[in-house]
């Protein structure tokens, strides 16, 4: 059985979160990760973060989307895989 995938940071208080990662993808020589905390929002939908990455690195994470463009994107990717038609 795999194990579902993991990503932590720590917080300027020192306190450790765990992320589940729920998918990768590279799109116009970009990575990026998405993940949740597994919280749900006022609508009682999973909350999602996305990241920028660069897996050749030391401290990988560069950064959120800064985009429109980007986070249309990332949406469409994001829908069309968990959301399949």
């Amino acid at each position: 059985m795999n194990s579902i995938p993991k990503i932590y940071t720590t917080l300027s208080n020192g306190v450790k979160v765990e992320y589940t990662v729920i998918l990768t993808f590279e799109n116009k020589n970009n990575n990026y990760v998405v993940y949740t905390d597994n919280t749900l929002d006022k609508n009682k939908k999973l909350r999602l973060y996305v990241a920028k990455y660069n897996p050749n690195q030391t401290t990988p994470f560069l950064g959120e989307p800064t985009t429109k463009e980007e986070w249309n994107e990332i949406t469409k990717i994001i829908n069309s895989v968990i959301l399949p038609k």
